[in-house]
């Protein structure tokens, strides 16, 4: 097939190509552009962190994160409990390292579903147009019209919390958004040439959905999806603080910090160290966010 008319790959794609003075594009490794931005690295190291916490957890955590113990005379930290202990004499430590896990686990598997529905109903609804558009695009403002954090307090407690049940208010949640941005992406990319040019050489309107447009808009979908982790992260949080977490005794750093608040004043480590972990994890996708965001602008 020919390539005519069809230009390098945007946004973060771009990033795998130095330009030397001849013009002529040469292909180097995608690390080596990410390792020029400080910020993406500090990001990808927070980010790397937690997920070697979690899968040492075994390793790493001292005790069960369901066990209690006797030692934990006053939830302080002590030598057997370098964290101290929720009121339960639960060892803190071991709860906030197995906490990693459900959190790591969800919001990636939650992303990656709702990904596969709001592009493919982003890509049908911007390449086809006409009334398939109108259909998704209103369906989805009727549920962005909702503030999020009510449409997930309502789904769950509806449903019930479950593991299974948040990945599925997650995608029905953020999925608009998704099918949103990839529309957009999608109605500024089929006007190229080399989209004129598949569809002369009888293309299928899948394949150049999925290999013209979709290579093309993958790198603002790669920073959306890095904020967009941060913001799950944050809601898995929440609904464990409102009781819609998983349920007890699973470690949910969440339901760990709505555990701690009423002893805030005397132990106040219980509700601060799980909100500092959220708040690490969170902190290490936005800075990849950012950081990405910065080298595609400079692509």
């Amino acid at each position: 097939m020919s390539d005519i008319g069809r230009p390098a790959p945007g946004g973060l794609d771009t990033l795998q190509f130095d330009t030397f003075a001849t013009g002529v594009p040469s292909r180097a490794p995608r690390w080596r552009a990410i390792a020029r931005s400080p910020v993406a690295l500090v990001g990808l190291a927070l980010i790397f962190s937690w997920v070697i916490v979690a899968a040492c957890a075994p390793l790493l955590a001292p005790y069960s994160p369901t066990a209690q113990h006797v030692t934990a005379i006053d939830m302080m930290p002590s030598m057997h409990h370098w964290l101290g202990a929720d009121s339960l004499k639960r060892d803190l430590l071991s709860r906030i390292i197995w906490g990693a896990r459900p959190v790591l686990t969800l919001a990636p598997l939650a992303l990656i579903a709702a990904y596969l529905v709001g592009i493919s109903l982003g890509l049908t609804a911007g390449y086809y147009g006409g009334w398939i558009d109108d259909v998704i695009s209103r369906t989805g403002d009727v549920l962005l019209s909702f503030p999020k954090i009510v449409m997930y307090v309502v789904l769950i407690s509806t449903v019930g919390p479950s593991q299974a049940n948040i990945v599925a208010a997650v995608v029905l949640v953020a999925a608009p958004g998704i099918a949103r941005l990839t529309r957009g992406l999608t109605l500024d990319l089929k006007t190229n040439d080399y989209i004129a040019a598949a569809q002369t050489r009888g293309e299928s309107a899948i394949f150049i959905m999925a290999a013209e447009i979709l290579p093309n808009a993958r790198g603002m979908l790669i920073v959306d999806a890095c904020m967009r982790m941060g913001y799950t992260i944050i809601a898995i949080g929440v609904l464990g603080f409102l009781g819609l977490g998983l349920p007890p005794p699973d470690p949910d750093w969440g339901g760990m910090v709505r555990e701690g608040t009423p002893m805030l004043i005397v132990f106040p480590h219980m509700a601060l160290l799980p909100c500092l972990a959220i708040v690490t994890l969170v902190l290490g996708f936005n800075l990849l966010a950012d950081g990405l965001q910065d080298l595609q602008s400079r692509a």
